[in-house]
């Protein structure tokens, strides 16, 4: 397995790798993952192509099985407006729950989600600065490993590294699970919160090639590929009136 260290990474972008005596210490996290979360990797996923009708298809398809088996409370996490575009007009009156686009009016569009218990697509702000807690977001599915759109600066950054894969290695990978952390932070937020984070990118699948640097990048919790657990996951840490609120 290549270590994609994310630490390293870190370091070097914050200049610290430049520094003598660096004193590190860890805490461990409040929340309680192993018991309040709970990963879906897909199994069944296609490899992205956005250009895809297929993997568009293969997208919202999964998803309505899984928002099915959590009774809505979801948000979708894209990398791409177009493909979340596509989704939503998938989506939208083929589900028992309202769909909304978090766009310009953004906080119109949480407020109502948060209303509806319903599901909430972005490509945006909802990957790192929007704070959901409690049970209005008890999925979160993450359609696409976060990696980088390449621009001019990610081009010359490229020319300093000996080849292609030392490069991949040491940036674009561990850049991804930087993301992908904040991403998958999205869904605990209290010590009570419980629910699902769902990972629909073939590369995290059992035989993708991502699959042991993210599991090892998030936090400690079960793993499954059957949406059939999902809904037991979420029948053990929700109350009835959960399956109860309004569609």
């Amino acid at each position: 397995m290549v270590d994609f260290s994310v630490d390293k990474y870190i370091k070097k972008e914050l200049g610290l790798d430049r520094v003598k005596k660096v004193r590190e210490t860890s805490k461990p996290s409040p929340f309680n993952y192993s018991e309040n979360s709970f990963l879906y990797i897909s199994g069944n996923m296609p490899f992205p192509d956005d250009n895809n009708g297929a993997y568009i298809d293969a997208i919202a398809d999964e998803a309505k099985r899984l928002i099915a088996a959590a009774n809505g409370h979801a948000a979708m996490l894209f990398t791409s407006f177009k493909v979340m575009d596509k989704v939503f007009e998938r989506l939208s009156g083929e589900i028992p729950f309202p769909v909304f686009k978090l766009g310009k009016s953004g906080g119109k569009s949480i407020d109502r989600f948060k209303k509806s218990g319903g599901v909430l697509l972005s490509a945006g702000s909802l990957w790192e600065g929007i704070d959901i807690p409690g049970d209005a977001l008890s999925l979160l599915i993450i359609v696409r490993l976060p990696f980088a759109v390449p621009d001019p600066f990610s081009e010359w950054e490229r020319t300093l590294y000996g080849n292609f894969d030392d490069y991949k290695n040491s940036v674009i990978a561990p850049d991804m699970l930087v993301k992908l952390k904040q991403g998958f932070g999205r869904l605990i937020r209290t010590e009570t919160d419980t629910g699902v984070v769902a990972i629909l990118d073939r590369r995290a699948s059992s035989r993708g090639t991502y699959r042991a640097a993210v599991l090892n990048a998030l936090p400690k919790c079960r793993v499954t590929s059957s949406a059939g657990e999902v809904r037991q996951f979420m029948e053990s840490v929700k109350d009835a009136q959960y399956f109860k609120k309004q569609q």
